[in-house]
């Protein structure tokens, strides 16, 4: 027998089930009102039953109060690790886009990374936002050494940039 996922109600779809509360117990209009807007406008906020004098039926069909609007902690279970295994470095890539996943994906990658040098060069790119930048170098397939040794060429080229342009600095003031 397969089980049926129950669709998670609106606020609109609580509110008119909570006036339809109203009405069996028969409150006043403006009550009803009230309890409309505030069921709208709060869902944690619950209409108090003053009248306990609804039937067994009355009860059977209207929709249960949940946790969230009795205002109990909704909280979600404690998740387990994000990755169950080693991910790839495309997958990194993608995670180190989403703040959620940034800083697991970056402790990951930084762990396969041995030079100091080209690890804090990674770490300024994931910090500039220029995870582009390393994402270009990442292709189906290609083994993480190919990766990182693109990786160093790129850093290394920096460099010489840098320098050729201290000493051509240098060499203009002198």
């Amino acid at each position: 027998m397969e089980k049926r996922k129950r669709r998670q109600k609106s606020c609109v779809e609580i509110a008119v089930t909570r006036v339809r509360q109203a009405r069996r117990r028969k409150m006043n209009l403006i009550l009803i009102a009230w309890a409309f807007v505030a069921a709208l406008l709060s869902p944690r906020s619950t209409i108090e039953r003053q009248h306990s004098g609804l039937s067994q039926n009355d009860a059977a069909d209207d929709w249960p109060i949940s946790d969230y609007e009795r205002g109990y902690s909704t909280s979600p279970k404690l998740r387990r690790e994000r990755y169950s295994e080693q991910p790839s470095i495309k997958r990194l890539m993608r995670d180190l886009r989403r703040p959620a996943a940034r800083e697991n994906a970056m402790q990951f990658l930084l762990a396969r990374i041995d030079d100091v040098a080209l690890r804090g060069w990674v770490i300024e790119q994931i910090r500039e936002d220029q995870i582009n930048r390393l994402a270009i170098h990442v292709h189906p397939g290609l083994p993480d050494t190919a990766v990182i040794a693109s990786w160093r060429a790129e850093l290394d080229a920096q460099n010489d940039a840098t320098d050729e342009a201290i000493r051509a600095h240098c060499l203009s003031n002198n």
